[in-house]
């Protein structure tokens, strides 16, 4: 896929926004919306491989996690993760993933219905796009090549295979999608007290939580309705705003591995 010929994709020149693609993720080429790649396949060859994409605006990224009822609940109605935390239902030693893909979510906790209690509720967690962007300056980036690894670090980052909505999806741990392995979806995992006091327990990173389960189940109506309407599907998943590119900082995109390339393979 063609790229800047000044930046070569990273949106930046000598610290500052590139003065030709104007810090555009995918110029000169047309990327087309995450709601035309779910709905059309055979637009999915022009995604990039590692890109951040997400709900955002100047101040804030909106990232996901599925949790029990117990922990949503008080998260809301506190708009904080330390109500939870006093009540010993939600705990930092454990390793918290979260993710800006909306159906990446909805394949891990099985848009709500096809997992465990555990996975009964999405939140969607509007947080600081500087202090997320701050904290991932520490991250380390793992894969499959080494095991346990994430255990040893309080940020972890994952690139993953891009999930799409797939009402034809035969296996049900596929949970109604597909993955897509030329285009990455990051996951951020979170691990321990001093690292959440900076994310999860800090009012001044987390900015608003939601619950969306509804959403997801409405989608999951539609993806298994006869016949499926993938269009209802994205209309739920998506009711105002979807998931677009990221503008990410030079110095950010080194340490998240941005500049690596994959295979072309679907």
């Amino acid at each position: 896929m063609a790229s800047c010929v000044v930046c070569h994709g990273s949106c930046r020149l000598l610290g500052e926004v590139c003065p030709l693609c104007d810090g555009v993720p995918g110029w000169p080429g047309k990327i087309p919306s995450v709601v035309e790649l779910n709905l059309q396949p055979s637009l999915r060859h022009l995604g990039s491989y590692r890109e951040i994409r997400a709900i955002h605006d100047t101040e804030t990224v909106r990232v996901y996690q599925a949790y029990n009822s117990a922990i949503s609940k008080a998260a809301v109605a506190e708009q904080s993760f330390r109500a939870p935390a006093k009540a010993g239902t939600w705990s930092t030693t454990r390793i918290s993933w979260v993710k800006p893909s909306a159906v990446w979510m909805a394949y891990r906790c099985g848009w709500t219905i096809m997992k465990d209690e555990n996975q009964a509720r999405v939140l969607a967690l509007d947080v600081s796009r500087a202090l997320l962007e701050k904290v991932l300056m520490q991250a380390k980036v793992t894969d499959d090549s080494n095991p346990g690894e994430c255990k040893n670090y309080a940020v972890v980052v994952q690139w993953d295979p891009e999930r799409f909505m797939s009402p034809t999806a035969q296996i049900q741990r596929q949970a109604f999608t597909t993955d897509v392995k030329h285009m990455r979806s990051i996951q951020i995992g979170f691990k321990g007290r001093e690292i959440a006091n900076h994310t999860f327990l800090n009012p001044e990173f987390v900015k608003r939580i939601t619950d969306v389960t509804a959403s997801f189940k409405e989608a999951h109506r539609a993806l298994t309705a006869s016949p499926p309407d993938l269009l209802a599907a994205a209309a739920a998943l998506w009711p105002g705003k979807q998931e677009e590119l990221m503008t990410v900082p030079q110095e950010l995109r080194e340490v998240l591995c941005m500049h690596e390339t994959g295979g072309w393979d679907a």
